[in-house]
């Protein structure tokens, strides 16, 4: 893989950043990442991910990427890697975090939260434009992700939706179903409560096991009002 950039990160592990993969990285390039995401994803998630990869490669996923990030072990495998669309509206930008994960034994361990905190804070918001408000947005059904998400925002004023105890603001709600229409997802997005009910029609499953984080209303939030196939469109103002 050619035209990228490389962050060390704790434990000998390296993050490798590609700006606009769709643009720099070869056909051959990226179907080479798509091949080594398979078994990543599956450990990750627990599930066989071999159908998601297929649908997503079909959708050109990193084509359609402002940014892909890949964690690599010190012995230069993939154990890690998420991805960010940056997405400017009339009245705001939309960041968007698009399928990211860690294998288990590094899951925990704050690498992941801590590179996505660094590209979204010192690479992508400085490129927004400055006289707009910028939301991040992600759809998931993992309360382990949501949690992750959360410490993104930083600022204590901006929380992150849904919330267990909170309603949805109009601007998140409004930002919410723009994300959900990028999508193709906003006939099926539920404005009060960020549902998207059918979100990962397409899979049997998407977690082998649903994910739990200890937070009894968080994961109530998640586990008590999501099918396995549903998800929440997560959203919050960052800036």
């Amino acid at each position: 893989m050619s035209h990228y950039r490389t962050f060390p990160q704790e434990g000998g592990l390296t993050a490798f950043v590609v700006d606009r993969p769709g643009r720099v990285l070869t056909l051959s390039a990226q179907w080479r990442i798509y091949d080594a995401l398979v078994p990543v994803t599956t450990r990750s998630f627990g599930a066989d991910m071999t159908p998601y990869w297929a649908q997503r490669s079909k959708e050109g996923y990193l084509e359609r990427l402002a940014e892909f990030v890949l964690i690599a072990s010190p012995e230069g495998r993939m154990i890690g890697w998420t991805g960010f669309h940056v997405l400017p509206y009339d009245r705001r930008t939309l960041v968007y975090l698009d399928s990211t994960g860690m294998v288990p034994e590094q899951q925990s361990r704050g690498v992941m939260r801590k590179v996505m905190r660094e590209r979204i804070h010192e690479a992508v918001l400085p490129a927004c434009r400055p006289d707009l408000p910028v939301y991040l947005t992600a759809r998931s059904e993992s309360p382990v992700f949501y949690r992750l998400m959360r410490g993104l925002l930083q600022e204590e004023h901006h929380v992150l939706h849904p919330h267990p105890s909170l309603p949805v603001p109009e601007d998140v709600a409004d930002s919410a179903l723009d994300m959900a229409t990028w999508l193709g997802q906003g006939a099926i997005l539920d404005r009060t409560t960020l549902a998207i009910r059918g979100a990962y029609d397409g899979l049997d499953e998407l977690y082998g096991e649903l994910p739990t984080t200890g937070d009894a209303d968080l994961d109530k939030l998640f586990r008590g009002q999501l099918g396995p196939l549903d998800a929440y469109l997560l959203a919050g103002r960052v800036r």
